[in-house]
């Protein structure tokens, strides 16, 4: 087997430290006891403090990098995507089985009485939880009634009263209120280089909805902010944001697990069952 570790710092605005085909001695001696020990991580020559670590993901292939390097650049090349500066390290070490909870085991309050203050808390604030959103009614409605089910408040600013406050201001005043926001990125609108032709024309989501969620991502830092995607053939996510973690919007309603686990992975004390 071999082991992928992907981490997000805090330092570090985009873009995420990868390194691939560990072994699990060295994948223990490197990355998982310096971490679970409140330790700094080594990592391509670099030293990570410890609480500069915002984010610790590891997955597990039965084939190695040399093998999956091929398939990965197939696969982009094939998607809507494939502008992205994302390296192709990243996407192949988001191949297999993630494997982090298993692994990683850090005091419950670690993170709350050693990062200094100028950190973005772990721990949630509020139960509010700002919902951005474009046209898809059906995908707006969705999210928040999985939120209330899981006894959280979803935000959702057309429903809020004015009260003589411009858009901006009833924004920022809703925004103030929540410590995670949920961003749908559904494909609204249509745009192209301007060097190219109309039918090189891709679906993207609506300016605002880019906005805010660039917005949510410097207020709440990129651990605090899910996104949402409608997984259509000629759909194209913002490329700049390829750090953060994208959770397609299927069918079968496994999105709302995955958000479920980010949730309870800053710290929300939600049950799944509540879903069922």
């Amino acid at each position: 087997m071999y082991y992928h570790v992907r981490i997000t710092i805090y330092s570090k605005i985009f873009g995420d430290e990868v390194k691939l085909d560990l072994s699990e001695d060295k994948l223990n001696k490197q990355f998982i006891d310096p971490y679970n020990n409140g330790s700094s991580i080594i990592i391509n020559g670099k030293k990570i403090e410890h609480n500069d670590i915002e984010r610790i993901r590891i997955n597990r292939t039965k084939q190695n990098s040399l093998e999956l390097f091929p398939i990965v650049r197939r696969e982009r090349a094939a998607s809507s995507n494939k502008t992205s500066e994302t390296s192709d390290k990243w996407y192949v070490a988001n191949k297999g089985e993630e494997i982090t909870d298993d692994l990683i085991k850090i005091p419950r309050d670690y993170k709350k009485s050693n990062i200094d203050t100028d950190s973005t808390e772990t721990m949630p604030q509020s139960n509010q939880i700002f919902v951005v959103h474009g046209h898809d009614e059906v995908m707006k409605q969705a999210v928040a009634r999985t939120l209330e089910k899981l006894d959280l408040k979803p935000i959702i600013l057309h429903e809020k009263p004015n009260q003589g406050r411009t858009i901006i201001e009833k924004f920022t005043d809703y925004a103030d209120g929540v410590s995670f926001a949920v961003v749908l990125l559904s494909p609204d609108d249509k745009g192209y280089k301007k060097d190219q032709s109309s039918e090189a024309a891709k679906f993207r989501a609506r300016q605002n909805v880019i906005l805010e969620l660039g917005f949510f991502i410097g207020k709440l830092g990129r651990h605090n902010v899910a996104v949402l995607f409608k997984n259509d053939l000629d759909f194209e996510r913002p490329t700049d944001y390829d750090g953060v973690l994208y959770t397609s919007f299927d069918d079968a309603g496994k999105w709302q697990y995955d958000l479920m686990r980010e949730l309870k992975a800053i710290g929300y004390d939600i049950d799944a069952n509540k879903l069922v």
